[in-house]
């Protein structure tokens, strides 16, 4: 199979999980846990709200005007220009339950897409101290910039392109490390989790969201284990995420669990490789 194949396998794969209908309403996911209430501002910005424990939070958010081809996932990672995941939206509302964890913490998030959306919201109301959006792809980092001009912080928050396969060697170590979604593509997860292990820092926590999908999330957490990195993997991580989700299971006939259900895997730093543990 040649690679332009391969970009369209991958094409067909995403293509089940986009909306069948008109490029404009990519932005909106076809499953949805109901999170946030999206309200169109115009063609391109979008109004994210959600209340999480009697809180109201919101984020202004543009939509990449990138239309992404099967051609254009050959080379590098597009996905994050095809609409708002899932895996991203289940994090942020995870971030906004637990603003605590993120006070007075530097965050990274890496592989955040078009709209970062997990790492604008610790920066607008987790108190961190610094706050580092980074995607791989430029289109998608371009489009943060502009969600940064967009929403007003009183944190530091800047954003850059982080390709993981580059390792740089002087990356700077995080308290708290964000990914939702980056499982997908089975050549990028070692990078991942070496980019995730040097970025840690010790005491810190990484926060990754991502369906099992056979068996790529385990593939992940071997990778991980093999790193030295410790990972628990919780189910049921919020209350209102769950009962979202096992409505879906009851009344969607199209909802596959093992697809869309956002795990969460909490990883932290090790000095000797030690088993997963699972709850």
């Amino acid at each position: 199979m040649n690679a332009k194949e391969r970009a369209r396998n991958r094409w067909k794969l995403l293509a089940n999980t986009v909306s069948k209908k008109c490029q404009d309403q990519i932005f909106a996911s076809q499953i949805s846990y109901d999170l946030f209430n999206i309200e169109c501002i115009n063609t391109e910005w979008s109004k994210y709200s959600s209340c999480v424990q009697n809180n109201n939070f919101s984020a202004i958010v543009c939509r990449s005007p990138i239309i992404v081809t099967p051609e254009e996932l050959m080379g590098f990672n597009n996905t994050g220009n095809v609409r708002i995941w899932p895996s991203e939206e289940v994090l942020a509302y995870y971030v906004l339950s637990n603003l605590d964890s993120f006070r007075d913490k530097t965050v990274l998030e890496l592989g955040g897409g078009m709209s970062c959306l997990a790492g604008i919201m610790a920066a607008l109301y987790g108190f961190c101290s610094d706050v580092h959006l980074t995607d791989g792809n430029p289109n998608s980092v371009y489009n943060v910039e502009r969600i940064l001009e967009k929403n007003v912080f009183t944190t530091k928050v800047t954003c850059s392109v982080l390709k993981w396969d580059q390792r740089p060697a002087n990356i700077c170590h995080y308290d708290v490390v964000l990914a939702a979604d980056c499982l997908f593509f089975d050549e990028a997860r070692d990078d991942l989790v070496h980019t995730i292990a040097a970025s840690l820092s010790f005491g810190g926590v990484a926060l990754v969201a991502a369906p099992k999908r056979g068996t790529t999330l385990y593939e992940f957490i071997k990778m991980a284990q093999q790193e030295g990195l410790i990972c628990t993997v919780q189910q049921n991580y919020n209350t209102l995420v769950w009962e979202r989700h096992s409505k879906q299971v009851l009344y969607n006939p199209s909802y596959d669990a093992d697809s869309h259900y956002p795990l969460l895997i909490s990883i932290t730093k090790a000095t000797k490789i030690i088993d997963c543990q699972f709850q």
